[in-house]
C-alpha cells in the first residue's frame, strides 16, 4: 500500500471519530440541560408554594393572639420575633398585640410617622399615605423591634432608640468646654454656643496638670466627633476630671 492511500485511510477514520466524538458530546449537553431545567422547575415550584415570609408569619401569629387574647409564654415569644433579650421580646410582642387590637376595633384608617431617637438628635420620617387597619397591622409585625403607639391625634408612631448618632449630628457634632466649664456636646465649634447636651463640669484645674497644653486648646475650640466610637472615647477620657471624681481624689 503507498503511502498516500495509507494517509487517506487515516484521514477518513479520523473525521468518522471526530464527528462521533461531537454527536457523543451534544447528547451529554442535551441531558444535562433537561436536567437542569428539570431542577430548576423543581426549585420554581417550591418558591411559588413555599412558606410564608417572616413578616407574613409574623402579623399572622400576632393577628391571631390580638384577636384571641390569649395570655403569650416566653417560649412562644421568642418563636414570633427571634430577638436575643427575652425581656425585650416579651414587651415588644406585648405592645404589638395591644396596638393591633386598638387599631383593629377601631376600624380607622391612620397616617404613620417613624421616630428614631439616638444618642444625638432624633429623626422624624412620616408616611405620605393613609394606611388602612390591614395594612397597619403588617406594617407593626414586620417593625416587630420598634415601640407603637397612637399619638394624641389618632396617627400611629413607630419609635426606636438607637446606640449612635444621627446622620444630622455626625455631620457636625463637637465635644467641648462651656463658660462654666461643663463638657458639652455642641451644633458645630463651641463658639457658636449652640449646646446639644452638657455631660458634666470638669476641674479644670485637676486637667490642666494632667494632661498637655494642646489638650486644653483642642477642648475648648471643640472636638470633632464623627461616630458613636469617637464620642464615647472622648467621654471616656475627660469623665476622669468630672468634678466629682476629682474632689473624691
Amino acid at each position: 500500500m503507498s503511502a498516500f492511500r495509507l494517509k487517506k485511510q487515516l484521514w477518513r477514520r479520523w473525521r468518522r471519530w471526530k464527528k462521533a466524538l461531537w454527536v457523543g458530546t451534544a447528547c451529554a449537553v442535551l441531558t444535562i440541560c433537561a436536567w437542569s431545567g428539570m431542577r430548576m422547575s423543581e426549585d420554581i415550584s417550591r418558591l411559588l408554594t413555599g412558606s410564608m415570609s417572616a413578616a407574613e408569619q409574623t402579623f399572622a401569629e400576632l393577628n391571631d393572639r390580638a384577636s384571641g387574647g390569649d395570655a403569650l409564654l416566653p417560649g412562644q415569644v421568642s418563636a414570633v420575633f427571634e430577638q436575643e433579650d427575652q425581656d425585650e421580646q416579651t414587651s415588644n410582642q406585648g405592645n404589638a398585640i395591644s396596638l393591633i387590637r386598638v387599631i383593629a376595633d377601631s376600624g380607622l384608617n391612620r397616617k404613620v410617622h417613624y421616630k428614631t431617637t439616638y444618642v444625638c438628635g432624633e429623626e422624624i420620617r412620616n408616611v405620605p399615605q393613609v394606611m388602612s387597619p390591614k395594612e397597619l397591622q403588617f406594617l407593626i409585625a414586620e417593625h416587630s423591634d420598634w415601640q407603637g403607639k397612637i399619638g394624641p391625634e389618632g396617627d400611629v408612631w413607630l419609635e426606636r432608640n438607637v446606640n449612635d448618632l444621627s446622620p444630622s449630628c455626625k455631620k457636625d457634632a463637637y465635644i467641648g468646654i462651656d463658660n462654666e466649664g461643663n463638657l458639652t456636646l455642641f451644633k458645630g465649634p463651641p463658639k457658636r454656643e449652640e449646646a446639644l447636651k452638657t455631660f458634666f463640669q470638669i476641674d479644670i484645674g485637676t486637667m490642666k496638670s494632667a494632661l498637655p497644653e494642646k489638650v486644653w486648646r483642642q477642648l475648648q475650640g471643640g472636638i470633632r466627633v464623627q461616630d458613636i466610637d469617637e464620642y464615647n472615647s472622648v467621654l471616656s477620657t475627660f469623665s476622669d476630671y468630672a468634678r466629682d471624681n476629682a474632689e473624691a481624689m
